[in-house]
């Protein structure tokens, strides 16, 4: 089968696009707007691209052609904070793709505790293993109208991790519990796997 990319609608794409690029890290990214409410939004579109200095890439959609919170969060405050869950937080990071209000601070409405940051505006998450701290470095913009899309770079000044999930001074995969995406079933149902089944070599 050949598909040429260029005759199908963007919401197919997206699903070939994210199923076939599998799984993608499950992040939480954190964000806080001008009014002060904190935001939180499950993202897969994050990508560790330099390390020195460290920056990580996340790319956020449009929602009907217009700005999301987290990007006009991250627009507002320069910066922005990405969480990595373990599996048990599974319900609350798909509560947290729900349509909120901007005055609803999503962290605490899906049972989450927001924490301040060091050096950044936005939150951390108390119940995160890995916290990056990030300052904004550069915002590329993408496509036009529905399928407009803002690109961050982000440079990772902190990085906070918990005692527990290290072994010998570096993480471990297992302990960490990371979850992956692997896009839509059959059914339309998101399908989600555990990091824990691991090879070595």
């Amino acid at each position: 089968m050949i598909i040429e990319m260029s005759n199908m609608e963007t919401t197919k794409i997206h699903e070939f696009l994210i199923s076939a690029l599998s799984p993608l890290p499950v992040t939480l990214i954190s964000t806080v707007g001008a009014t002060g409410i904190f935001n939180a939004a499950p993202f897969s579109a994050v990508a560790p691209i330099s390390w020195k200095p460290p920056l990580i890439c996340v790319s956020v959609g449009s929602k009907n052609g217009r700005k999301k919170h987290t990007t006009d969060n991250i627009d507002f405050s320069g910066d922005f904070v990405i969480n990595i869950m373990s599996v048990d937080f599974l319900k609350p990071l798909v509560q947290a793709a729900g349509n909120y209000p901007g005055e609803v601070s999503e962290i605490e409405r899906i049972g989450l505790t927001a924490l301040p940051a060091q050096k950044v505006k936005s939150p951390l998450i108390k119940e995160a293993q890995v916290s990056f701290e990030c300052q904004l470095a550069q915002r590329i913009e993408l496509g036009t109208g529905e399928n407009v899309r803002w690109v961050y770079f982000g440079e990772v000044l902190i990085m906070h991790l918990k005692d527990d999930i290290l072994t010998a001074g570096d993480i471990d995969p297992l302990k960490l519990g990371g979850m992956g995406y692997l896009g839509k079933g059959p059914l339309g149902k998101r399908l989600f796997c555990r990091t824990r089944d691991i090879l070595q070599s």
